[in-house]
């Protein structure tokens, strides 16, 4: 298919071939224990420890079924909230998630947070963008019930079908508030400017999947955006927030490339 597909449109052979060797050639010189260090420098300058965390997560997933989730959607978000967890500076008794999946990570966080009320809210599943995303069309049904199974393995979940633009009107407070629904505009906006009017003070807000650069031809309103990056630094310009991003991963394959490169925000109100 990939063959045919080359054939079809032979004018981008050429800079199919150049992305190639760019990304062998990249993957071939990247260093991940510079990467690992100023990852690690990062969790300090919010009074985190990284490899603590580290130990924590490998602990409470031992407990868990790993089948239930791919290994590939694991990231450095799950350190983060990990080492969250640990800090003795702050307390995290309201926890919001926008964009439930398949329901792993509300589980995570009720066990590295069991003292924590997790709610999360995801698009019902009559809504077109729910269907139509993530390649559920064809196994909704199946789709919904694992999930489902997977929230109600913890009392301190709350799911909520809820588009998350109706967050416009929540009157409930959150000190945590994980953002990864969709990433492009105008929701991802959305959800960063309802996000901050609910969130508690001193509360914080991380933000999934960041693109600092992407080709408009390679973006789309779901899945890959700039609009997250973008949003943020005009609020911080207008001295609104401050934020900083953590490498989403850190293995060559994900993170050789600088213009593919995939970050977290770790945002606060100023």
């Amino acid at each position: 298919m990939k063959i045919l597909n080359n054939l079809a449109r032979p004018h981008k052979i050429p800079k199919k071939i150049l992305n190639k060797l760019n990304y062998y050639f990249s993957y071939k010189k990247y260093n991940q224990n510079f990467f690992e260090e100023e990852q690690n420098k990062i969790f300090e300058h919010f009074g985190l420890n990284r490899q603590e965390g580290i130990k924590k997560l490998t602990s409470v997933k031992k407990n868990l079924d790993l089948k239930l989730r791919d290994s590939e959607m694991s990231s450095e978000h799950e350190i983060i909230f990990s080492s969250l967890s640990l800090s003795k500076n702050k307390s995290f008794t309201d926890i919001l998630e926008i964009g439930t999946f398949d329901g792993f990570n509300s589980l995570l966080l009720s066990n590295l947070f069991p003292n924590s009320n997790i709610d999360t809210i995801d698009l019902s599943e009559t809504e077109d963008d729910f269907v139509n995303s993530y390649n559920r069309k064809d196994n909704i049904n199946k789709f919904i019930q694992d999930r489902n199974i997977i929230l109600s393995k913890n009392k301190n979940i709350n799911f909520y079908p809820l588009n998350s633009l109706k967050l416009l009107n929540y009157k409930k407070k959150y000190d945590l508030i994980w953002i990864d629904g969709a990433h492009g505009y105008p929701v991802v906006c959305i959800d960063i400017i309802n996000s901050l009017h609910i969130l508690k003070e001193n509360g914080l807000i991380l933000c999934d999947d960041v693109y600092l650069k992407l080709n408009q031809s390679n973006s789309d309103t779901i899945y890959s955006s700039i609009a997250t990056y973008e949003t943020l630094n005009e609020l911080k310009k207008q001295d609104l927030i401050n934020f900083r991003l953590v490498y989403k991963r850190l293995s060559a394959a994900h993170n050789c490339i600088e213009n593919t490169r995939k970050f977290i925000a770790m945002v606060s109100k100023k």
